[in-house]
C-alpha cells in the first residue's frame, strides 16, 4: 500500500506570525469598513461582513489547511480531500481503467470531452501528472502530484493498458 499527503509548504515563525497580524486587520478594517456602510444601507451590510468573513475563511482553508491524500491499494488509487486531519472521497481511479497520463493540456487535447478534477496543490513542489481513466464508461481526467514510486505505479498502469 501506497500512501502520499500533498499540500502545501507549511508556514515558517514569520511568515506566519505575519499571517495572523493580516487576519486581524482585515478584520478590524472590515468591522470599520462595513460599520461606516451600515448608516447608509442598514442591516444589509452586516450581512455584507458576514460573507465577507465566509470569504476570508474559505480562502484561508483552501490556502494553508486543504490537502490531498493518495492511496493506492488492490489496483486502486483512491484520491480524497483533506481539511486537516478529516479527510472526504473524491476519486476512485482504477488503474486497469487508465488510459493515458501526461501534461493536463495534452490530455485536454486527446480526450476534449473528458471532466477534468484537480488534486494538486501550487505550493508542493511535486510535478504534476494528468491522468486520464475510465470513470463508469466515460473519460475522465484527474491532476495528480504523485511522487516517485507511486508515479511508477500509474505508469506501469498505463503501459498495462
Amino acid at each position: 500500500m501506497l500512501e502520499q499527503r500533498v499540500q502545501n509548504r507549511p508556514l515558517n515563525g514569520l511568515r506566519g506570525v505575519g499571517l495572523i497580524a493580516l487576519i486581524a486587520l482585515a478584520v478590524i478594517l472590515g468591522s470599520n469598513f462595513f460599520y461606516f456602510l451600515g448608516r447608509y444601507i442598514g442591516t444589509v451590510s452586516s450581512i455584507l461582513f458576514i460573507l465577507f468573513g465566509m470569504a476570508v475563511a474559505w480562502l484561508l482553508l483552501n490556502r494553508y489547511v486543504l490537502s490531498f491524500v493518495y492511496t493506492c491499494q488492490n489496483g486502486c488509487l483512491r484520491v480524497c480531500r483533506a481539511y486537516g486531519r478529516y479527510e472526504r472521497f473524491m476519486a476512485d481511479v482504477w488503474l486497469n481503467g487508465v488510459r493515458a497520463c501526461g501534461t493536463l493540456e495534452d490530455m485536454k487535447r486527446r480526450f476534449p470531452s473528458a471532466r477534468v478534477q484537480k488534486a494538486a496543490r501550487p505550493g508542493c513542489p511535486l510535478p504534476a501528472l494528468a491522468v486520464t481513466y475510465n470513470d463508469a464508461g466515460r473519460d475522465a481526467i484527474i491532476v495528480l502530484q504523485p511522487d516517485e514510486p507511486l508515479r511508477a505505479v500509474i505508469l506501469r498502469a498505463v503501459k498495462g493498458a
